[in-house]
Formats: C-alpha cells, sequence, structure tokens
C-alpha cells in the first residue's frame, strides 16, 4: 500500500493537508501504576515488532503507544492508548494485537500475551475517521504530546461545524507556532443513540509540554470578529473532555 500522510491519532517534519481517507482506532488499556513499566517493556520488545510487520507489509499506516498525562485526581492507575492507523478498506487486515509478523515462538507469545492480560484492570476501543488537518510525512513519528478534545455535536450540526473546524479553526492552528499537527476527526463507532457522546475528536501535536501551558496561559484580546466566529463554535459544540498524551513508542 502506498504510504501518504498520516495523523497520530496521526504524525514533524514536512506538514501538509492530507486527503487520504484513514481510520484511527483508540484502543484504551488501563493498568495498575506498578505494572506500567512491564507493560511498556512487553509492547516495545514484542508486540510492536508485529504492528511493524503489518506496516511494511501494507495492511496498516502506523501504530503508536501514548500515555495518558492528566487521569482523575489521585489516580492509582495508570492509561495507555494505542493508536492504530489504518486504511478504511483494510481494518480487518490490520493485526491490532501485533501478535502476528514477529519471529516469536507461539508458546512465548502465549505466555506474553497471558501476562498482558493479566495486567489489565480494563480496556476499551473507539474508532473514528480522519476529515483533515495538517500532518507530517508517513515515516515520521509523531510529536511528544497530544491533546484529545472530545466534542459533543447535534447531528443537525455536523456538516457546519466540520465546516467551520476545517475552514476557519484548521488554518488559525496551522499559523501557531506552538501546535506542530493538527487533525479533525468524527467518531464512526456506534454510539448507541447516546446523544451526549462525543461525537467528534479534535488532537492537537506538541512537541514539550510547556508549549501546552504556554498556550493554555494566553489570554489575547479578540476583535468583534473573533468574538462572534468563537460564539458560533460554541453553539456548535461543547468540549466533553480534554485528554493530555505523551508519546511512549511508534511505528511508521
Amino acid at each position: 500500500m502506498k504510504k501518504q500522510l498520516i495523523l497520530i491519532f496521526v504524525l514533524l517534519g514536512t506538514f501538509c493537508f492530507a486527503q487520504q481517507r484513514m481510520f484511527v482506532t483508540l484502543h484504551y488499556v488501563t493498568v495498575n501504576s506498578q505494572d506500567a513499566q512491564a507493560h511498556i517493556d512487553s509492547e516495545k520488545e514484542y508486540f510492536s515488532k508485529g504492528h511493524k510487520s503489518a506496516i511494511d507489509s501494507g495492511n496498516k499506516i502506523g501504530w503508536d503507544m501514548w500515555v495518558l498525562e492528566n487521569p482523575g485526581y489521585r489516580e492509582n492507575h495508570t492509561t495507555f492508548i494505542y493508536a492504530h492507523l489504518q486504511d478504511p478498506d483494510k481494518v480487518i487486515n490490520s493485526n491490532m494485537s501485533g501478535e502476528s509478523g514477529n519471529n516469536f515462538s507461539n508458546s512465548e507469545l502465549a505466555m506474553v500475551r497471558e501476562k498482558w492480560g493479566n495486567r489489565v484492570v480494563k480496556s476499551g476501543a473507539i474508532t473514528v475517521s480522519y476529515k483533515g488537518g495538517f500532518v507530517p510525512a508517513s515515516n515520521q513519528a509523531p510529536p511528544k504530546y497530544a491533546v484529545l478534545d472530545w466534542m459533543v455535536v447535534d447531528p443537525a450540526d455536523f456538516y457546519e461545524y466540520e465546516q467551520m473546524e476545517l475552514k476557519t479553526f484548521l488554518p488559525m492552528q496551522k499559523a501557531n507556532k506552538s501546535v506542530k499537527g493538527w487533525g479533525l476527526h468524527k467518531v464512526v463507532t456506534p454510539r448507541n443513540n447516546n446523544v451526549n457522546a462525543a461525537s467528534y475528536v479534535v488532537a492537537r501535536f506538541f512537541d514539550n509540554m510547556s508549549d501546552i501551558q504556554n498556550m493554555m496561559d494566553q489570554t489575547n484580546p479578540m476583535s468583534k470578529n473573533m468574538k462572534a466566529t468563537m460564539t458560533k463554535m460554541y453553539n456548535l459544540r461543547s468540549i466533553r473532555r480534554s485528554q493530555v498524551l505523551r508519546l511512549i513508542l511508534s511505528e511508521r
């Protein structure tokens, strides 16, 4: 499969606007914090190699392992987020587990898989469709930090919301030197008619945590037109939650 432009969940180098359709499956896995390093080690030693094999064979675009940096207060668990970047037409062959395509014996993989499962406290997955943004070339790893904003949007406003993000806010993000990548994604996993569930995810990428904090610290005056634009956006969507992620591993 011809590798083109990608997101994480997309993602340094030469940025441009990507038109290729892409699904990103976000697999959330929570472990006890005391088991976090063992979990990272097993991914690095075993499963990342399987994902790399799937990428090289054209069945996956990319794979990233992130850790959630802003969990709940006094949280004694660690949550990892795996981002599987996939061609929508090849999702069925995307090797989500990372178990195939490596050189380990079945017995060794079975032992590693059992230990992996024993560490997991809870897990879940959601798939989103990449709608547009500015991203790096497909052979480049993402920046070290990402912020995911989960947006609640009325279905009647989907089109208007997408157009406003891509035509108004995307150029603004691209002009921000601290933002190293940006992508709009639509949730395609069925929501069981839950109107309060997030419909979109906006991902922003940064080189370090201080860039995120400095961006949040800015309080700038707004023109009348900018206030009107921001008010219109607030009427179209609300942010259900924001997650700060730090990159652990990446395969391209």
